[in-house]
């Protein structure tokens, strides 16, 4: 299990999180291994982004640290506290009133027959005993509060509307309202901007930004768009096929990638130039299927490097310097440094 040094407790901590479905019939069973082995940490203030392709494995793990999904083993730890087991685990209840979500796409997330008022009424009433909020008044100034907070003003006109008289970013506010309504710790959000037009994208990323700087709010910010994750994250990793493959400072990362998927990753961000330089190829393939994915690496049948151990055995996770680590068996077994320093370079290229 890895395990990374910090000056702080963490206020959320994973351990080794696993999340396996079963498809088929009577007569064929098939173990879909979404998620394998996660471990990271969220501290106060801080924010950690997990990058990957579709069908990775992000929002798998955002569903299970929203208590959505039931994990098949492995530990959630808040304030280090186990939330899963035990005879001292923090109620379901309070975990999520501390632990919350916003979902991708903000209209489908906000009950259409309902105003804006009612969407961030309803987590107070629902948590106003452990909040102190009691009596209509006091809600409702909360919510007057709250409205400012995500800068819906003026605060009477919006808390009248439905969310189809709101344009997309005004919608993931009122999400981000709903979400702020119980004082949580921690924040997950999954794709929060990637429905939204790219002009109003920055906005949301910059209040969020807000909240992180002037509440410590920890987040996880799961995105496909590397761009916004150097943009927002403090930490980002990188995750294949149910497995976090890669972590590192986010500017590091971008700067000098280290798993070949990483740099494929990178390699894959549109650049007009790109016919003009060579890299890291990203015509190998496509995602494997998880129900097939055998005990080796999961990338080996795309990465340009692949070696016969790569398909034996996982590779155990490398610490590398300044808060880094890798699980890619080049590093264990000492690949020459001309050759990773030319990998690199191409992926900066194509950034």
């Amino acid at each position: 299990m890895l395990e990374i040094p910090n000056e702080i407790e963490p206020i959320l901590e994973v351990r080794d999180l696993t999340k396996h479905f079963t498809s088929g019939n009577i007569f064929t069973r098939h173990v879909v291994r979404a998620v394998e082995g996660a471990s990271f940490k969220l501290h106060r203030g801080k924010v950690v982004a997990l990058v990957g392709e579709s069908g990775s494995g992000k929002s798998t793990i955002v569903r299970m640290l929203a208590r959505l999904y039931q994990p098949t083993r492995g530990e959630i730890l808040f304030e280090g506290k186990n939330s899963l087991e035990g005879n001292d685990r923090l109620p379901l209840k309070m975990y999520r009133s501390r632990v919350q979500m916003i979902f991708q796409d903000p209209f489908s997330s906000l009950n259409p027959v309902h105003k804006v008022g009612y969407h961030i009424e309803r987590p107070l009433r629902l948590y106003g005993m452990f909040l102190g909020y009691h009596g209509k008044a006091a809600i409702e100034q909360q919510v007057g509060e709250l409205l400012k907070r995500v800068s819906l003003t003026p605060v009477e006109e919006f808390r009248n509307k439905y969310p189809h008289q709101l344009s997309g970013g005004q919608r993931q506010r009122v999400a981000i309202a709903r979400a702020l309504a119980v004082e949580p710790d921690v924040i997950l959000a999954d794709e929060p901007v990637s429905m939204l037009d790219v002009s109003i994208r920055m906005g949301v990323l910059n209040l969020m930004a807000e909240l992180r700087d002037k509440q410590g709010i920890a987040f996880l910010y799961v995105t496909h768009d590397i761009a916004s994750a150097r943009y927002f994250a403090d930490e980002t990793l990188v995750m294949y096929a149910g497995r976090i493959v890669e972590g590192a400072p986010s500017e590091d990362l971008i700067q000098s990638p280290k798993h070949p998927y990483t740099q494929l990753l990178l390699a894959s961000v549109p650049d007009p130039s790109r016919g003009l330089r060579t890299g890291v190829s990203v015509d190998k393939g496509e995602v494997p299927d998880l129900a097939s994915v055998g005990v080796g690496c999961p990338f080996a049948a795309r990465c340009p490097h692949v070696m016969d151990v790569c398909r034996k055995a996982m590779p155990p996770v490398t610490t590398l310097p300044d808060k880094r680590w890798v699980r890619c068996y080049l590093y264990e077994n000492g690949v020459p440094q001309t050759q990773m320093k030319a990998n690199g370079v191409a992926a900066r290229q194509a950034v």
